[in-house]
């Protein structure tokens, strides 16, 4: 089919940039003195960073830390990474090059702050390629498990869902997104928890971007 339009998440799609968000809270907690190998990634991972930090903070009351001085600190760290070090993930610029040639407008719909993404786009080279702009769930206060961020790209990128594909690499944001009628484009990242069942429910699923078919965004 034709697509009008395309949705990308950020972190781990764009971005290689999992490994930072992966650790980040763990490694708050270290350097504040609290090292327990505690499963709290399956409940940070649809957070924004503050709303991550006031649960680590109501959950570790030791660690007698005002929620400001805890979001300041790690909004350095993180914008940091954005602004010095974040790369592409392999075979993305293939794909926005693709689109661009097929006049497919792009936007990002993404839990990160919108003041990180735009030093993120700037440090590779992408804050020309999406017509659309961004969305930021942190920004709007909400989350990719709810479809109104994936509809309110929809608007802006003047297309039904039918008509657009999202590339994502998280189950629970893919989930939301195919059951609002997007096709879905799924990459591995070593964050995900569950791939065989993102797998399952992707319309293409990929190793790498560099295996995505481009013919699929072919008019």
């Amino acid at each position: 089919m034709s697509y009008k339009g395309a949705i990308f998440d950020l972190d781990g799609t764009v971005l290689d940039s999992m490994g930072l968000w992966s650790n980040l809270c763990r490694n708050f907690l270290k350097k504040h003195g609290i090292d327990q190998n505690l499963d709290i990634d399956k409940k940070l991972e649809v957070l924004s960073i503050r709303s991550a930090l006031k649960y680590i903070c109501e959950l570790y009351p030791q660690l007698d830390i005002s929620l400001e001085t805890a979001w300041r600190e790690t909004m350095d760290e993180v914008a940091e990474f954005y602004r010095e070090k974040v790369q592409l993930r392999p075979g993305i610029m293939a794909i926005m090059q693709k689109l661009a040639a097929e006049n497919i407008p792009a936007g990002i719909v993404t839990a990160t702050e919108g003041e990180l993404v735009k030093l993120a786009l700037k440090k590779v080279g992408l804050q020309d390629h999406f017509a659309a702009g961004f969305l930021s769930c942190a920004d709007l206060h909400t989350s990719k498990k709810h479809p109104d961020v994936f509809l309110m790209m929809a608007e802006k990128l003047q297309a039904s869902p039918s008509e657009i594909i999202v590339f994502e690499d998280a189950l629970y944001a893919s989930l939301t997104a195919k059951n609002a009628g997007f096709s879905l484009a799924a990459v591995c990242d070593p964050s995900e928890k569950n791939p065989e069942d993102l797998q399952k429910i992707a319309d293409w699923y990929c190793r790498s971007w560099e295996d995505f078919p481009l013919q699929v965004l072919t008019k």
